[in-house]
């Protein structure tokens, strides 16, 4: 296969003056593929090649897209990192990831890069360029198929098995903690993103979560706009504009915290129709809430993890409330006979490679047994404090920035 950029380019043709990011500025699909095609024809520019890692860290929605997308379309491996991070911790998942390429709208960055070897060039947006070049410089170029390119092609090809993503979700004995992805894991997760809280065939997906949050990425913005919808990027996390957002029926589907969703319904928002709530706290997003599933009417909530994605959908008018539910099409889960029992375990196409720079840690998550593959959950409990593997990551040290 190709990576999702060659499913991003089949939706483009289909959909080329209509809106992919909407909002106070709107991005059609056919800009959005031309500027990935320049985003991609610049880190070649610089001889970054298929296989480097590019880091990410934007607050910017729209320019966060064109990174990912066009770190994909020359076959990279985006590394998207929170923008809770301050500069050690950056300067470890640079390291850890031997990043080439470095997107930011962190100030100051030169400290960063001098600590970091393999970084070639930084791309700034929205602050002082200084030792690296502002994005419209950056995306200013013939793109991937200009005279001279090495590729000729308008996607560089990946296998299923070839890393897609890393994504940093928080902290593991107080270390940064990447979540590793192949691409048909992308792949899967867009797929499965795309039938659930759905209404219509082009999905209007609010974002009320961070894109660095893998779960609003691969399941929210990419799912959208690989079906030809919209992303919908509000990202100053107000609870009245996205309660006038929801209520003007601009979105059809959101994920929120259980705290934003809260805040929603104290302001009489109506919400249970479009919005699925995620445990968003550090690791472990455990405790999805209130949503309607539209293929059956009935009010559900989602269950899931960075490490496996989303993997059950609970009906919220059962009998037992604690019920772990049904698992979401192509999960399997059982609980392993090894000493940790009670431990849910999950396989699926969305599960996670590993993580990264973390052996022991992956080794202790990851089982095999027949040939299949298997990640330890712990168990969905809906502990509010996101108890995870890695150790208890309560909201309040995920989103903590180490200076």
């Amino acid at each position: 296969m190709s990576n999702i950029t060659s499913q991003l380019q089949d939706t483009v043709m289909k959909n080329q003056s209509a809106v992919a990011i909407s909002g106070s500025e709107q991005t059609t699909f056919s800009k959005l593929w031309s500027q990935t095609d320049a985003f991609a024809g610049g880190l070649q520019d610089r001889d970054i090649d298929a296989g480097d890692a590019v880091a990410i860290r934007l607050s910017n929605p729209r320019a966060f897209l064109v990174a990912f997308y066009g770190t994909l379309r020359n076959g990279c491996v985006p590394v998207t990192v929170p923008t809770e991070y301050g500069s050690p911790d950056i300067t470890t998942v640079l390291r850890e990831t031997e990043a080439n390429a470095y997107v930011t709208d962190e100030t100051p960055f030169l400290g960063i890069l001098n600590r970091v070897g393999t970084v070639r060039v930084a791309i700034t947006v929205d602050i002082d360029a200084r030792m690296g070049i502002d994005l419209p410089s950056f995306l200013d170029n013939d793109g991937m198929n200009s005279a001279g390119s090495r590729t000729g092609i308008d996607v560089v090809r990946q296998s299923d098995d070839d890393r897609g993503l890393i994504a940093y979700v928080g902290y593991d004995g107080g270390e940064p903690l990447g979540v590793a992805y192949s691409h048909s894991a992308l792949t899967a997760a867009a797929d499965l993103g795309g039938s659930i809280v759905e209404e219509g065939a082009n999905p209007r997906h609010l974002g009320l979560l961070p894109l660095s949050n893998p779960i609003e990425l691969m399941y929210g913005a990419n799912a959208a706009i690989l079906e030809g919808g919209e992303y919908h990027p509000h990202t100053d996390q107000d609870p009245e504009a996205a309660r006038s957002l929801l209520a003007a029926d601009d979105a059809d589907r959101a994920f929120c915290s259980p705290r934003q969703y809260e805040t929603l319904r104290e302001l009489e928002a109506d919400v249970d129709d479009s919005v699925a709530v995620l445990e968003t706290t550090g690791l472990s997003l455990t405790r999805p809430d209130e949503a309607v599933d539209d293929r059956t009417g009935t009010p559900v909530r989602y269950r899931g993890r960075p490490e496996t994605g989303l993997t059950h959908a609970v009906e919220l008018d059962e009998d037992d409330p604690d019920s772990l539910g049904e698992p979401l099409p192509g999960i399997e889960t059982r609980t392993l006979e090894d000493g940790t029992d009670g431990e849910l375990s999950v396989s699926g196409p969305t599960t996670m490679d590993g993580y990264v720079a973390r052996p022991a840690l992956t080794d202790e998550t990851i089982a095999s047994v027949d040939g299949t593959r298997w990640i330890r959950t712990g168990s969905f409990d809906g502990d509010e404090t996101g108890v995870s593997r890695a150790g208890d990551q309560t909201e309040s040290n995920y989103d903590r920035s180490r200076t």
